[in-house]
């Protein structure tokens, strides 16, 4: 399964979700927590404190009054809910309330728990505040220390207050939830998005490769649907034009070769013949004739075995040339002197006019290869009585100069069906 491409696609656009958002939603809520609920909190309880400092700064009598400064306590406590106590410059507890969530009472013993250093900064006239994680997750609290300033504007004492995290915490418990449900989401979605875009991408590489395995180049070849991104589209493009060349050079090669098996069975049951009658007979003018007749023959199997030699040469390595200066009057002339003969046997006239024709730059053996085919043909299937002929002229309507050469015969031409 993790083979497949449609798999490895899929979790390319899910792995990255999985694995970097759950990080990142974890820092998130760190720096939530670390950073900006905890820093309201004490703020807000640094605000407070300020306000509760002036009741001490504006009446002294807090200092050395518990009762009055309890009352106090308890009156703030109804609108402030937090744990306060009132510190004198010696780091004595003047007073302090209890804090009911707490699984400690602070009102026997709330000396045990001050923070010395809190209270020492505070004592040097810095607002300052601290996390105690407690002995439990829900003993974890803020601490503040706000200084209290006397009339000469030194410090007389410290107001210190102490929330517990458990709202915070719910807070960010909520918050917790609310993302998770989201990464949770988001990974959903990535996931079905991921098997989306690789069925998309996986749909076409899979009919692509089932169209390849089924691939024959004697049949006709199948259209691979040009759908998909481009690159795909460009694919598919390339193997329906690769299907074509290889259906039509097979279909070639397959007409190509049913036609040179068929033309070389006449000759060499010709030439047989031939030979059998010379064994047997030995009248001068029919051995010369026959003679004739194989020296025919053998013409046609050089081309045809031309045939076979330029089908191999393309299928290797493609058709290779060697041109070179040559007299196109000349070819004409030396492969109509080599089919006379033949048409003479066929009572067929044969005519060439290739007069005044420039030099060309050309392959000399293909051209010959060419011009033999097209007479042969025309020889072949022109009828007794019949005329052939190869005429070449120069073209000078074109922007470069060309030669034409038609043969022309009074056969019966190519079916329509064959053409």
């Amino acid at each position: 399964m993790w083979h497949s491409l449609r798999v490895r696609l899929a979790l390319s656009h899910t792995l990255p979700i999985l694995i970097f958002v759950p990080l990142l939603g974890l820092v998130l809520l760190y720096q939530l927590e670390q950073h900006f609920f905890l820093n309201y909190m004490a703020r807000e309880l640094a605000v407070q404190g300020a306000l509760i400092a002036e009741f001490p700064r504006t009446d002294p009598r807090i200092w050395n009054d518990p009762v009055l400064a309890t009352g106090l306590i308890n009156t703030l406590q109804q609108s402030i809910p937090a744990q306060m106590a009132f510190v004198d410059e010696d780091a004595l507890l003047a007073a302090a309330n209890a804090d009911k969530s707490s699984t400690t009472d602070a009102s026997t013993n709330p000396q045990s728990e001050l923070d010395a250093s809190l209270l020492a900064r505070a004592s040097q006239g810095q607002v300052v505040w601290t996390i105690d994680n407690g002995a439990t997750a829900a003993d974890r609290a803020i601490n503040v220390a706000v200084p209290v300033f006397g009339a000469n504007g030194k410090v007389v004492g410290a107001v210190r207050l102490a929330q517990r995290l458990t709202d915070v915490q719910e807070r960010i418990n909520g918050l917790r939830v609310v993302v998770l449900a989201t990464l949770f989401a988001g990974a959903i979605l990535s996931l079905l998005l991921g098997l989306v875009l690789a069925r998309s991408l996986g749909a076409p590489l899979l009919r692509l490769s089932e169209v390849v395995a089924n691939f024959r180049p004697t049949d006709k070849p199948e259209h691979v649907p040009e759908t998909g991104p481009t690159e795909m589209k460009s694919l598919a493009a390339s193997f329906n034009r690769m299907s074509e060349r290889l259906h039509e050079l097979e279909r070639t090669r397959t007409l190509l070769l049913s036609g040179i098996v068929h033309e070389l069975g006449r000759p060499l049951g010709s030439i047989k013949a031939a030979a059998q009658t010379l064994e047997t007979n030995g009248n001068i003018e029919l051995s010369q004739e026959l003679a004739g007749g194989i020296s025919e023959h053998i013409d046609r199997l050089k081309l045809q075995i031309e045939d076979l030699a330029l089908l191999g040469e393309l299928e290797i390595r493609g058709l290779t040339l060697h041109p070179e200066p040559v007299s196109l009057a000349e070819l004409i002339t030396n492969q109509c002197k080599q089919f006379q003969e033949m048409a003479v046997r066929n009572t067929i006239l044969l005519t060439c006019h290739a007069a005044d024709l420039p030099t060309i730059w050309a392959d000399p053996r293909r051209v010959e290869q060419i011009l033999g085919n097209l007479l042969h043909n025309a020889c072949k299937y022109t009828p007794a009585g019949g005329c052939v002929t190869m005429m070449a002229h120069v073209d000078h309507t074109t922007s470069v100069p060309s030669v034409w050469v038609d043969v022309t015969d009074s056969g019966p031409g190519i079916p329509t069906s064959e053409d």
